[in-house]
């Protein structure tokens, strides 16, 4: 594995002097002298408060320190204020206008004056009148005015907050709160660009607490603390020591890109006690520093009331499944949601819903993963932990670097033009040929590229996987996940499969067969020690199913199995299933057409139960065909 170094010498000492000269300029004092005092315009002349081209409302003023951002479909005013922030105008009263305009409030007496009367102190002397407030109704006007010119506005889809982000042109964008940062590449260079937060590609980025910013030099993949920290993810006891520990460190990468991404890969940790789950998100915290919230025994609406519009990553310990409990299940779907990205609207006191955009990277940990849907696993890498051996126990106590997740950050900057079309295509095309679909894909391929992205391959040879040889890799990470992947129904295959084990009661002789068992019986025939389909009819009945004897629908065509959409006992059955009243026959018709068959007309209906039921008719030859090919 390459060496991890440290970047010393010349160019930390450029990173650190730009850190330096970079918050000396942050320190600038904003002028803003008395509003008594006329002020130069462009031309040199000078203006006089109040008498700027286009006053008192008639257009935006010069130089106005606060944007008018749009209105909403309500008529509500949407600004940055005079330091950056988003401003909600739903008042115009002094404190409203005054937290607006802050530090600016001098010049917003000056452009919207409001004048005292002459004063005269005697026969000879008058002074003149001053200004001394602001005319709150006239900075309304304007600023509604100019609202009204511009598109409406959606804070909930235009706004973005913190952390990475992809522009038009699909460059990186990072927004650290006080900036957007972003790196130059062209012919071959890499410099780093920062801008104050702003309309861009017609997204509102705004000032927000300041969280991590890139450093100020590249970095290589020898000197990235990457390499270290791999070196610490492999000192862990994974049961696929030669993937866990990169897919592990590939979330390190696609926590930083976060909106960015086409999804977000979750990465669900287990094992039991002392296998060293905390000191693993411990040693993740450190390595993302201030950029991830990383919180025990949360909810849903804890995690999106404090994420707002960021897109910086969330780890959870401790998700445990607990009976009678929704919060897990609440906050996988969450994690469901942010892998492609959504809203997520939530209703409030004021009858107003509040969103939340979700476009996080989530990392778990749990004893025990609680019950997931298909639609769950299928967005996640589950990665299973086992306690160390005494004899090869170490007192782990992760390296941390108040650095790390700087350095980390810029890597992903000047990777980023590489990332989709080399690093994520490359694992594509390895993947694609082992018959993964493409949710599988995504996720496993988004990870291995990101992790490809931070250390480089030949770290990645190192541990086992082969990432120069495609096909030898898609074959590795094809069996690798193979298991999980099986488990992972799709949903017309989890709703038969559900009904294939669901008990028949009240059969004679204490016999209580399921009706997987008697469909096997019925796929045989007779000549196969099963059943003829009168046999296997008189059991189906009793849960209001029915069957067709093989042959019986044309040649081709085997034995099926009769749904109907309706019966008392079937109700029962999937009752406590997402397949109840009714949906299985809707999920049945997402089957591949010739598994279950329902373009056959009059030859559907099938007598059930002494009543002709329009049927679903699952052909259990197709279908016993269909699992072996997934199980070959």
């Amino acid at each position: 594995m390459a060496k991890a170094q440290t970047q010393v010498g010349t160019r930390a000492l450029r990173a650190i002097f730009a850190d330096a000269k970079r918050r000396a300029d942050d320190h600038g004092d904003q002028p803003d002298p008395d509003p008594n005092i006329p002020r130069k315009d462009k031309d040199g002349n000078e203006v006089k408060a109040g008498q700027w081209l286009g006053a008192p409302h008639d257009r935006m003023p010069p130089d106005c320190p606060v944007q008018v951002v749009g209105w909403d479909e309500t008529g509500v005013v949407y600004c940055t204020s005079s330091t950056g922030f988003l401003r909600k105008m739903e008042t115009w009263d002094a404190a409203s206008l005054a937290g607006l305009f802050a530090p600016r409030i001098n010049t917003m007496m000056y452009l919207w004056p409001a004048w005292s009367k002459p004063k005269k102190i005697s026969e000879e002397v008058t002074l003149p009148a001053r200004v001394v407030r602001v005319e709150n109704n006239n900075v309304m006007y304007c600023l509604k005015n100019e609202a009204a010119r511009l598109p409406t506005f959606d804070p909930n889809k235009q706004h973005r907050g913190r952390g990475g982000w992809q522009d038009n042109q699909n460059r990186f964008i990072w927004h650290s709160g006080n900036y957007l940062w972003t790196v130059d590449t062209a012919g071959g260079r890499s410099v780093l660009e920062k801008s104050r937060p702003s309309f861009h590609d017609g997204f509102l980025y705004t000032r927000q607490a300041s969280t991590v910013e890139p450093w100020q030099e590249r970095i290589s993949h020898t000197e990235s603390p990457a390499q270290r920290i791999f070196a610490d993810l492999r000192t862990w006891k994974w049961e696929r020591p030669y993937l866990d520990p990169v897919l592990v460190l590939g979330w390190l990468g696609c926590a930083i890109m976060g909106g960015a991404l086409r999804q977000r890969p979750v990465v669900f940790t287990t094992g039991g006690a002392g296998v060293g789950k905390s000191t693993l998100q411990e040693l993740l915290i450190g390595a993302l520093g201030p950029m991830v919230t990383s919180t025990v025994n949360t909810t849903a609406a804890g995690i999106y009331q404090r994420a707002k519009m960021d897109s910086l990553p969330f780890m959870v310990d401790e998700l445990e499944s607990k009976a009678g409990s929704s919060r897990e299940t609440a906050v996988i779907e969450l994690a469901r949601v942010a892998y492609t990205g959504g809203d997520i609207s939530r209703g409030g006191a004021d009858h107003e819903a509040s969103t939340f955009m979700a476009r996080q990277a989530f990392f778990f940990s749990a004893i025990n993963a609680p019950p997931m849907n298909t639609q769950d696993k299928t967005r996640m890498a589950l990665l299973n932990l086992s306690r160390l051996d005494k004899a090869n126990a170490i007192d782990r106590k992760p390296e941390f670097s108040d650095v790390d997740g700087r350095m980390l950050l810029r890597q992903v900057m000047d990777g980023w033009p590489d990332f989709y079309p080399r690093l994520y295509q490359n694992y594509w095309d390895a993947l694609a040929p082992q018959q993964l679909d493409s949710r599988a894909i995504n996720t496993f391929g988004t990870l291995l590229a990101a992790a490809e992205l931070l250390v480089g391959p030949e770290a990645l040879e190192d541990v086992g996987l082969p990432v120069t040889e495609i096909n030898h890799l898609g074959q590795v990470v094809a069996a690798a996940t193979a298991l999980e992947r099986l488990e992972n129904l799709d949903n017309w295959h989890k709703c038969l499969d559900l009904l294939f084990q669901a008990s028949i009661e009240a059969w004679r002789e204490g016999m209580r067969p399921t009706v997987g068992q008697v469909a096997e019986k019925l796929r045989l025939g007779v000549n196969g020690d099963g059943w003829d389909a009168a046999n296997a009819r008189e059991r189906l009945q009793l849960v209001n199913l029915g069957c067709v004897a093989a042959g019986k629908l044309g040649s081709g065509i085997g034995p099926c199995l009769a749904v109907p959409a309706d019966g008392p006992v079937l109700k029962r059955v999937f009752a406590d299933t997402e397949f109840y009243n009714g949906v299985w026959y809707t999920a049945l018709k997402q089957a591949p057409k010739n598994i279950v068959l329902r373009d056959l007309g009059n030859a559907q209906k099938v007598k059930i139960n002494g009543s002709t039921k329009h049927c679903l008719l699952v052909d259990l030859d197709a279908f016993e065909a269909f699992q072996r090919k997934g199980m070959d």
